[in-house]
């Protein structure tokens, strides 16, 4: 009986071959993560800033205004999700089993509706 040593796979490199699916896995899941988060917050912001030039010109509504208002606070959640998600990779637990940060809610924004399956324009 000949043996192809070649053809071995040793239980480290099995080990190895799991951690390195679990690091990707993890990587793809904190990118899809940062991806929500920056189309959030640029669409927050757009339209706070487009109700900003409403009243500027005088001419927003109280609504429009108190929509403002709330989307402000809706961004600061936003972008202190964004920030923790730049703390997931320095985590202890980091990859195997990461600690996601809790996503903000979405909100409905009627002058920019998500489009799509994916709900992002």
């Amino acid at each position: 009986m000949n043996i192809d040593w070649t053809q071995l796979i040793t239980k480290a490199m099995k080990d190895a071959a799991i951690q390195a699916d679990q690091l990707s896995a993890a990587k793809s899941e904190l990118a899809a993560r940062n991806v929500r988060s920056v189309t959030q917050i640029a669409r927050i912001q757009d339209r706070i800033d487009t109700i900003g030039f409403g009243i500027d010109i005088g001419e927003a509504t109280a609504d429009e205004v108190a929509e403002q208002a709330a989307l402000l606070l809706t961004l600061k959640a936003w972008k202190a999700y964004k920030f923790a998600l730049g703390k997931v990779t320095v985590q202890p637990t980091w990859y195997q089993a990461p600690v996601w940060p809790a996503e903000p809610p979405i909100p409905e924004i009627i002058a920019a509706p998500l489009l799509g399956e994916s709900g992002f324009a």
